[in-house]
């Protein structure tokens, strides 16, 4: 019997294929997994056999509630400075960091 066998190219990094063998259910669990990371399903595999922790992939608010969350610390940040500078914080600036830490903290609850 005569096979053709493919030549392996010398610029190939990953010349070992591995056949795997899953049953319905064991394919669903990796697709739902593969989902969840967000990486294609041989990355996700080879991370997986290399030992690095997975996680989830950022939600989509993930973004907006991170730059809500640098916002707040630029204002605490620039609080302190003028706290710092005259030795006093007005009650409208600490009264405004207060709003804005309890909006951050129930976009937090609400989205995680």
């Amino acid at each position: 019997m005569n096979r053709s066998v493919k030549k392996e190219s010398p610029m190939r990094k990953r010349n070992h294929i591995i056949p795997l063998h899953l049953n319905k259910k064991e394919l669903a669990h990796l697709e739902v997994q593969v989902k969840t990371s967000g990486l294609p399903r041989e990355e996700f595999l080879r991370t997986l056999i290399m030992g690095a922790e997975l996680r989830a992939k950022p939600c989509d608010h993930h973004a907006d509630l991170l730059h809500k969350v640098a916002g707040l610390c630029n204002n605490a940040n620039q609080l302190a400075k003028v706290a710092n500078t005259y030795d006093e914080a007005s009650q409208q600036s600490v009264e405004e960091m207060t709003r804005l830490a309890r909006q951050v903290w129930e976009e937090v609850k609400e989205n995680w």
